[in-house]
């Protein structure tokens, strides 16, 4: 067995998939930059089985939250499903995972950061998924592995609303007030294009409301806004 492959062995024990053979997920752990290095080919990096563990996802999270919630409405289902599959979210589920350290990426995208970009461990894991679907693992038994590492979110989904729809909030509360929209400004980049820290303030009729800090511009224009809300008072939190 390579390493490559004892490194996913170990990703398989932590999932409770330890009865799969690694070497049947080498794909769904490869990034393109790898497979380009190497000349692999297309089909050994993981974006065809990402596109089919998005749909499997989908499908699940879709499922858990009818079920889970039979009095919120087809707009508040879906509001919550948007936030469970997006990248920002299911890069905290493969934080909580490790799964980072399992990813092989070319050399040159190890040197500028880029197995810190949260995009490439949410791709893995939806192609993860995708693996596991394509190979014959039931809906059923996917449904418990995600219920699994979901369920602390989801049962604190009421907190957890509220910073995700941060700029929603804000919008919808200033133009409440008199029309006028926030306005978000970039207050500092560093680091490396694939390993960045990004600054971004809020302000509101010229006063500064929030300010953020985000590995990507859309995360600190988020965090910028909640904090704006809790300054306002229009999350039911406090500071």
């Amino acid at each position: 067995m390579s390493v490559f492959s004892k490194n996913i062995s170990d990703f398989l024990v932590k999932t409770n998939f330890s009865k799969l053979k690694p070497e049947l997920f080498e794909a769904a752990f490869t990034h393109p930059s790898y497979a380009f290095e190497h000349s692999l080919g297309n089909e050994k990096h993981y974006e065809r089985l990402e596109f089919l563990g998005d749909a499997v996802l989908k499908l699940i999270i879709s499922n858990l939250l009818f079920n889970r919630f039979p009095n919120y409405d087809e707009g508040k289902l879906t509001n919550i499903r948007a936030i469970l599959v997006s990248d920002d979210f299911l890069y905290t589920l493969s934080e909580d995972l490790d799964l980072k350290k399992y990813i092989r990426i070319s050399k040159s995208l190890e040197k500028d950061g880029g197995r810190n970009v949260p995009s490439i461990s949410a791709c893995v894991f939806e192609a993860f998924l995708g693996k596991l679907f394509e190979i014959g693992i039931s809906i059923s038994e996917l449904s418990i592995f995600l219920e699994n590492i979901y369920s602390q979110y989801i049962d604190n989904i009421d907190s957890l609303l509220p910073k995700f729809n941060a700029k929603t909030i804000l919008q919808e509360y200033t133009q409440a007030k008199n029309k006028d929209l926030p306005i978000y400004k970039q207050e500092l980049k560093k680091g490396t294009e694939n390993n960045c820290e990004f600054i971004v303030k809020v302000f509101y009729q010229g006063e500064q409301l929030g300010r953020g800090i985000g590995k990507n511009k859309k995360q600190a224009e988020r965090e910028a806004a909640y904090q704006a809300c809790l300054k306002l008072n229009i999350t039911g939190e406090k500071l």
